[in-house]
């Protein structure tokens, strides 16, 4: 199950230009499935009083130009909650006719946008981490990122690895590195799990000790924590395998033909 929500938001992390249908698709943190539409007459931007005052500078240029914005958003599919979005405005060159154009960089959504597919499958301490992160990934992303490391924390704690252990017959705290490595031998079955969440927990420590990071690596990170417990999971491919092989058994004749006997 690929995370369609990725690229989306890759796409808005690039910035909104021009006007609402302009815009890329901006997924419902309701739905989420449906498409999130300017709410018309709702967007409000204000240039900050710093950049007014310096348009009397020599040098000034329209792409000094900065302030603020916030508007509303609501879904295409009816009973979604309306979303709010808050950031920071300015003025770029569009190459085209159209000369300066707004340009819109989201700082908050409201409630959050989701970051992953596989909400319905993992386990509730670890959605609400991941939660955790989405409400902050475009304003702060090395502090997500270290949510996404919390995230990967819970996920080891649901899978029974844990977090102490005992040394010269003292307890001591298990680092999520060795977590991962024991869940790997405890589990060989999610070895390539393993493997995987393993790049998690690093761009995790590294949003732990600088703020390096930027939305696009916490994405990384993210889209890999969803095809991990996608792997963990999701049981769909086994019971797809299960109903194949149940179906070339009766060789495509429905069951209820023979109430549930085969006829060879």
């Amino acid at each position: 199950m690929a995370n369609q929500l990725i690229g989306d938001l890759r796409a808005i992390s690039q910035g909104l230009d021009g006007d609402g249908p302009q815009w890329p698709h901006i997924p419902c943190p309701t739905c989420k499935r449906g498409g999130l539409t300017l709410v018309s007459n709702s967007l409000v931007q204000e240039e900050a009083a710093t950049s007014r005052r310096n348009q009397s500078h020599p040098d000034w240029d329209p792409d000094w130009v900065y302030g603020y914005f916030n508007c509303l958003l609501r879904c295409q599919k009816p009973g979604c909650d309306l979303v709010r979005m808050v950031g920071e405005t300015g003025l770029y060159l569009k190459r085209s006719e159209d000369g300066y154009i707004d340009f819109y960089t989201p700082k908050f959504f409201i409630p959050q946008l989701p970051l992953i597919e596989s909400y319905g499958l993992c386990p509730r301490p670890v959605q609400e981490l991941v939660d955790a992160a989405a409400k902050i990934i475009w304003v702060e992303p090395s502090s997500a990122a270290n949510r996404l490391r919390s995230a990967v924390e819970a996920l080891m704690d649901d899978q029974g690895i844990p977090r102490k252990g005992i040394r010269d017959g003292r307890p001591f705290d298990v680092n999520l590195h060795n977590r991962i490595v024991a869940f790997k031998t405890a589990k060989p079955e999610y070895a390539a799990a393993a493997d995987l969440v393993l790049a998690v927990k690093w761009i995790g420590n590294v949003g732990s000790h600088d703020r390096r990071l930027r939305i696009a690596d916490v994405l990384d990170g993210v889209e890999i924590l969803d095809h991990t417990l996608e792997q963990i999971y999701d049981s769909s491919r086994e019971e797809i395998r299960r109903k194949a092989a149940d179906i070339a058994a009766r060789k495509g004749i429905p069951a209820s033909r023979f109430g549930g006997q085969l006829p060879f």
